[in-house]
């Protein structure tokens, strides 16, 4: 239910220039820019392994199949251009973990403020969130 896509973290980013940098706003810009290439066909790759569109969503599965994929490669480059880009891979990859993770945050706490705008006992709103995974 909290799992966003790309312009879900797009939207959910601070768009005013004097907010404070969270991490993980450049790589949410750097994928979009991506997404804008003419080659790219409004794709980016999570991780720099898997492709992702901008509206799908991005979930602990994929985000254990780039883990997993990433463990299985190494590190070996043959050349430095080749090592720069699985370094800015990996670094796009652990600053979306976080703010993914922050988006969950953010989102589960909106739907827990407004279950407790209800009347229902504060047991069925722990219930509710739990379902919601």
């Amino acid at each position: 239910m909290f799992d966003p896509s790309l312009l879900d973290l797009a939207n959910f980013l601070p768009k005013d220039e004097t907010e404070v940098i969270i991490v993980g706003e450049t790589v949410v810009t750097e994928y979009m820019a991506y997404s804008k290439e003419m080659w790219s066909n409004r794709n980016y790759w999570l991780g720099g392994q898997v492709k992702l569109s901008l509206t799908e969503k991005i979930t602990d599965i994929l985000m254990d199949k780039v883990r997993k994929i990433n463990a299985e490669s190494g590190d070996y480059a043959s050349n430095s251009w080749e090592m720069a880009s699985i370094q800015r891979s990996q670094r796009q990859f652990a600053e979306i973990i976080v703010v993914v993770k922050r988006y969950r945050e953010v989102m589960r706490r909106r739907v827990l403020v407004e279950l407790e705008k209800t009347p229902l006992n504060a047991d069925v709103n722990g219930v509710i969130m739990s379902l919601c995974g």
